[in-house]
């Protein structure tokens, strides 16, 4: 049974809603994420060509084991919550009821990422992806995600220094945040967090939603590490 601090637990289900804090920003995207409806599945293949590669990555650093917990924290409808749960204990926390309710996970939260409704030290590994560059201030996000891990923290963000993904946050008003998400400003915020760098790289040819599943066995080839990648990925301690 899991316990969580601020937390009302629906007796009929492994789910649970959080108390929420409130975020003009948070707020407005919400609202965006919830007018995506046309969202791959997680077992989708694309989908998966999209999250092996990082999660493989991942698991060169970070030794795994089946009694491990990890909290996906903006686990949206469950990209990754759905991967990591065939083989470590896994939450999924989100801030979008609608996200969770397409998520296909059983153990999953309704929560802001700035107040995680878990006591101190409560998962081995704390994970987040694609969703710091949506926060005003994102080393508030890192720092509740340092006081809830145990050991690990890991971070993957689009990268600011791939042209196209520069290009889409210059269009898209509510992915202005990537315009400052490269590498090196990663490594700097989990830095000035307290946490230790274990590992970074940018990486990734496939985009969940948008790659045409045709050219998939193409996408894949060039979906290697790259300093143009389409993401940045860290590995770090405590």
């Amino acid at each position: 049974m899991w316990w969580f601090r601020k937390i009302v637990v629906k007796s009929n289900s492994s789910r649970y809603e959080a108390m929420k804090l409130y975020d003009f920003k948070l707020i407005t995207h919400k609202k965006y994420w919830e007018q995506q409806k046309k969202r791959r599945p997680p077992e989708h293949p694309v989908v998966e060509a999209f999250v092996h590669p990082k999660i493989n990555y991942i698991l060169d650093y970070i030794n795994v084991s089946k009694d491990m917990k990890i909290l996906d924290v903006g686990c949206g409808n469950g990209f990754f919550t759905y991967h990591f749960a065939k083989f470590i204990d896994t939450v999924g926390l989100d801030y979008s009821k609608y996200m969770l309710s397409i998520n296909p996970c059983d153990t999953l939260v309704q929560s802001s990422a700035l107040s995680l409704p878990f006591d101190d030290d409560t998962f081995d590994i704390v994970f987040c992806s694609n969703l710091l560059h949506h926060i005003e201030h994102p080393t508030s996000v890192i720092n509740e995600m340092k006081r809830v891990s145990r050991q690990f923290v890991v971070l993957s963000e689009p990268n600011r220094n791939n042209p196209l993904m520069m290009l889409f946050s210059i269009l898209v008003p509510e992915e202005h945040g990537t315009i400052k998400f490269s590498r090196r400003y990663m490594i700097k915020i989990v830095q000035l967090c307290d946490l230790k760098l274990i590992d970074s790289c940018s990486m990734g040819a496939i985009v969940p939603n948008k790659t045409p599943l045709l050219l998939l066995k193409y996408f894949k080839k060039i979906d290697l590490k790259n300093p143009l990648g389409f993401y940045n990925i860290i590995v770090s301690h405590k």
